[in-house]
């Protein structure tokens, strides 16, 4: 019997890799409100927004949306909505005036002469005007002659912010269906959601576009682009049908698009194949001065990428991914982002290896890691370590729920294997479709669809913070005739705060002299533990994690030495 503590047939180089991560964005401007306090007690089933958006020198819009409404509860004696920074013309319930409605901060409150009980239906339109808000980022922008909504706002708390430019219950619970009615001056597109069902010439200067949304969307995820557009077309063969796919760019950038989306079919097809069918009646992007946002079927797209090369390839596949994680299914909180943002993110690792190869997405994974394990919580990045499930407001949109919440999402495919993976990611966006989740729900429906009890892995990854990391002691070998029993030692320690965990599990790598080489589990709990397992050969190496399928709390990647 050998015990090894020292390895000598590979040089394993662990590298720590330094990146600039942008500092946060300082909130300036913060309101709080209990939007559970709409959205728990209604529920909007469909929006008809009317807006007109031709006052491109004052910044205005105009317009009215009619809401229609289902109580959730009984005695409901008040309707709100919330509506930011626009003036509220006047508003009616079913049709009758009503003049006993407040608009205090964002909110809009109409009193009822006859309550609501559990079921009952109402509609309220809203007559409104204004310059809309926006901040850095977010909410409603002019730019030019073209004008266009970003749905979330990093600095504003909370995120949401269809309030800008139509009445709504503004959370990401409630989900509605979308018929949007932009009239424009002539010459120039309103692109929507959707699909465009007729452009009306008003006979005075305008056009009227309707667009139509047949599956329900939180309100962040509406949309509205205007300008002078050029409609690029082609059509994905997906799993339930052909899908149409519109590219709306400036003229200018009529013939970039070939070359910007050259890889758009493919990374459909990669995504369908992983994660289950594209659910959108569409497939949309749009040209704006600012983005990206996944908006439903009409993802805003930063123009200068539109370049005719690939270097917003990773933005357009980051962007694309949420049409699964984010749009089909959304973070029930904005301190459950990593489930829409961290889950994109790994999207962009998942179509770098099957478009390119499996070495370009562990060098972008590994890239982005080092980043976390260095700077996500230093002052350069979040600041401090948060479970995934509890990210700050303050921080929502910062290294914990995106690069993180990726390598976190990498750790749970390699815990699984791809094949229980990969099926149970597609079960859960069948699952959810169209609905909100929290971690809670990712950790108890993956219990329930793979068999494996993921408690602790949940504990140890998603609602603690810090990082586990592992490492192989030392190891055994008793020869066994042909092969070898190898007893392995393993020991975890924590990048963070103090937290152990149970039920991991980590791949072993075992090689010989002649290059063999052997891969087995290994599970054990707590901070050491140790197991047999049997190697066809006699081994004079382990390798811990060797393939990289375990995000902890190095970053580490194997170079073979053949000349020194």
């Amino acid at each position: 019997m050998k015990t090894f503590k020292t390895p000598f047939l590979l040089a394993i180089i662990t590298l720590f890799l330094g990146f600039s991560a942008q500092s946060q964005k300082q909130c300036n401007h913060k309101t709080t409100f209990d939007k559970s306090l709409i959205s728990d007690t209604l529920d909007a089933l469909h929006y008809h927004i009317h807006l007109t958006v031709t006052d491109f020198s004052g910044h205005e819009i105009s317009g009215f949306t009619d809401v229609e409404l289902e109580s959730k509860l009984d005695d409901i004696d008040e309707i709100k909505l919330e509506l930011q920074d626009l003036t509220v013309d006047s508003v009616s319930v079913d049709g009758v005036q009503n003049t006993g409605f407040s608009h205090t901060g964002y909110v809009i409150s109409i009193p009822l002469a006859n309550p609501m009980n559990t079921g009952d239906n109402a509609t309220v339109r809203v007559y409104y005007h204004g310059v809309p808000f926006h901040e850095s980022w977010g909410g409603f922008h002019y730019s030019g002659e073209y004008a266009f909504n970003l749905g979330v706002g990093f600095e504003s708390i909370p995120h949401n912010l269809g309030k800008t430019w139509f009445p709504c219950i503004d959370d990401f619970h409630d989900r509605a269906f979308y018929d949007v009615y932009a009239t424009v001056e002539d010459g120039k597109d309103a692109v929507c959601g959707g699909l465009l069902i007729d452009v009306e010439n008003n006979g005075n200067g305008t056009q009227t576009f309707h667009w139509k949304l047949n599956n329900t969307i939180p309100t962040y995820l509406a949309s509205v682009a205007i300008g002078d557009y050029y409609k690029w077309t082609d059509t994905y063969s997906g799993i339930n049908g052909d899908i149409p796919i519109e590219i709306w760019v400036r003229p200018q950038d009529s013939l970039k698009v070939d070359g910007s989306f050259e890889h758009l079919n493919e990374i459909l097809a990669i995504y369908e194949d992983k994660f289950g069918p594209y659910r959108w009646e569409r497939v949309g992007y749009v040209g704006t001065a600012i983005g990206a946002m996944e908006h439903v079927t009409n993802i805003a797209f930063p123009s200068f990428l539109i370049n005719g090369g690939l270097s917003g390839e990773s933005t357009m596949a980051h962007e694309l991914a949420h049409m699964w994680f984010g749009d089909n299914v959304t973070c029930a909180t904005a301190e459950d982002m990593w489930i829409n943002e961290g889950w994109a993110v790994f999207c962009e690792a998942i179509y770098k290896e099957f478009l390119y190869s499996k070495e370009e997405a562990n060098d972008y994974i590994r890239d982005e890691h080092s980043e976390v394990i260095q700077y996500c919580h230093t002052p350069s990045g979040d600041g401090s370590y948060f479970p995934l499930n509890q990210i700050p407001q303050e921080i929502t949109y910062g290294m914990t729920a995106y690069p993180r919440g990726m390598t976190i999402a990498h750790t749970l495919r390699g815990y699984l294997g791809d094949e229980v993976f990969f099926d149970g990611m597609a079960a859960y966006n069948e699952n959810f479709k169209y609905d909100y989740v929290s971690s809670y729900d990712m950790r108890d429906f993956l219990t329930s669809h793979t068999g494996v009890d993921m408690t602790d892995w949940f504990d140890a990854w998603v609602f603690n913070s810090g990082t586990p990391h592992f490492s192989i002691d030392s190891f055994a070998v008793n020869p066994t005739g042909n092969g070898a029993d190898v007893t392995v030692f393993m020991k975890q320690k924590r990048h963070g705060p103090e937290f152990i965990a149970n039920s991991n599990i980590v791949e072993l790598t075992f090689m010989d002299n002649d290059w063999n080489s052997f891969s087995e589990n290994i599970h054990f709990d707590g901070e050491t533990g140790n197991s047999v397992i049997e190697v066809p050969f006699v081994p004079e190496m382990v390798f811990c994690d060797l393939h990289e399928k375990t995000c902890d709390a190095t970053t580490d990647y194997a170079r073979t030495i053949k000349e020194t």
